[in-house]
């Protein structure tokens, strides 16, 4: 009991009538009933301790039961699934291969990254010129691209426009790139052509400028002289008698009679584009005093038109 209790008890029993006991035997029963209470406190307080310990006890093995289950009900779950098991140990391989693939890639690329920027630093200059060499190809490819695009008496025509520039300008270094690389160039001072014309290969015409020999370049119309004279000479008096670039007329494949010799350019180079520049003669000579120059085409074996003669045409008796 507790100390309330007790008092209380003690209280009750000293409440009790005295007139019939003597106060010795009041103490007595009072010894007694206090030993009887102390004897019942005693054996409570041994009950609650029991009910405690069973109540540990009942917690500690509802405890260990269940650790013991779920114990049990994990080894089941994996025992019904080592596929999914096994999926998710091979996904977390995978991961970790798929991470360390990603990290030596990118060690590869800033590697060559690395090597590439090396390498511009110490090419220098050299890059440059490769660019500019690409960018020359690059031009000449689409040059071709628009020559390819265009009709051949079209192609021919500008290329004569360039030669006639070229011969404005007494350039026969520029002329001879023109030239066809294993017929040469014919020149003949009439349209009536023979096969006692002078021909010239590509690096010989390259040297009209420096060359001193005398040539043979056919007879004169009339005299019937000779015609010997330097290349440049004879450029001056047959070659490019008058301003072409001015001219007053320009044909392609047309073979006009305009003197009293016959043109036969046609029978000799039948697979040729011919160009003509004409300029008119002068009221002073009431226009006897006319020219014209020819340029003869034929296509090499790449399908490139290349000049193959020059031909001269004027009055004659």
């Amino acid at each position: 009991m507790s100390e309330f209790e007790d008092k209380k008890v003690e209280k009750q029993l000293k409440s009790f009538p005295k007139q019939e006991m003597s106060d010795e035997q009041v103490e007595r029963m009072h010894a007694d009933l206090m030993k009887a209470a102390a004897s019942e406190d005693q054996k409570d307080k041994r009950r609650m301790l029991m009910r405690r310990i069973v109540i540990g006890g009942t917690s500690v093995a509802a405890i260990v039961l269940i650790a013991f289950l779920s114990m049990m009900i994990m080894n089941n779950n994996q025992a019904q699934n080592p596929e999914s098991s096994s999926m998710d140990q091979a996904t977390e391989s995978n991961e970790a291969e798929s991470f360390e693939a990603k990290e030596e890639n990118g060690d590869s690329a800033r590697n060559k990254e690395g090597s590439t920027e090396n390498g511009e630093a110490q090419n220098g200059s050299g890059g440059v010129q490769s660019d500019e060499n690409d960018s020359d190809m690059t031009s000449e490819s689409e040059s071709s691209k628009e020559s390819s695009n265009q009709s051949p008496e079209d192609f021919v025509l500008e290329r004569a426009d360039q030669i006639i520039d070229q011969l404005a300008n007494s350039n026969y270094e520029a002329v001879a790139e023109h030239v066809h690389e294993d017929q040469g160039l014919l020149f003949s001072p009439y349209v009536n052509v023979s096969d006692e014309d002078l021909v010239f290969e590509a690096n010989e015409v390259a040297q009209f400028e420096s060359d001193e020999s005398t040539y043979n370049w056919g007879n004169q119309d009339g005299s019937g002289k000779p015609i010997e004279l330097k290349p440049m000479d004879y450029h001056n008096v047959y070659v490019y008698q008058k301003d072409y670039t001015s001219y007053d007329e320009r044909n392609i494949n047309e073979f006009k009679k305009r003197g009293s010799m016959i043109n036969n350019i046609n029978e000799e180079f039948p697979d040729a584009h011919v160009v003509e520049y004409y300029v008119e003669g002068s009221g002073e000579y009431e226009g006897m005093d006319w020219n014209a120059i020819n340029l003869v085409f034929e296509q090499n074996g790449q399908g490139e038109w290349k000049l193959v003669a020059i031909v001269n045409d004027q009055w004659t008796i």
